[in-house]
């Protein structure tokens, strides 16, 4: 069954609230803090992204809490390193 409803994570990294959010309806995975749209993407893009910090779970097309958790603290390294 299909999510109406966007999977959501957040985490407090340095006083900033950071969130990932994926659509099991469009496949669209935002990363936003506070609120500003830092990264996004589509399919397959996305679910690319989902499946190289989760592995093949799912393919990256219904990830868990833990899966967007695991591309939250990804992501994160890779904008502190640019």
């Amino acid at each position: 069954m299909v999510r109406n409803d966007p999977r959501r994570v957040t985490a407090q990294v340095d006083g900033a609230l950071i969130c990932a959010e994926y659509s099991e309806q469009t496949g669209q995975l935002c990363l936003r803090q506070d609120g500003t749209l830092l990264r996004e993407w589509f399919p397959p893009h996305s679910w690319m992204a989902i499946a190289s910090v989760a592995g093949a779970r799912h393919w990256g097309t219904r990830p868990s809490d833990d899966d967007l958790i695991a591309l939250l603290h990804n992501e994160l390294a890779l904008l502190r390193t640019s």
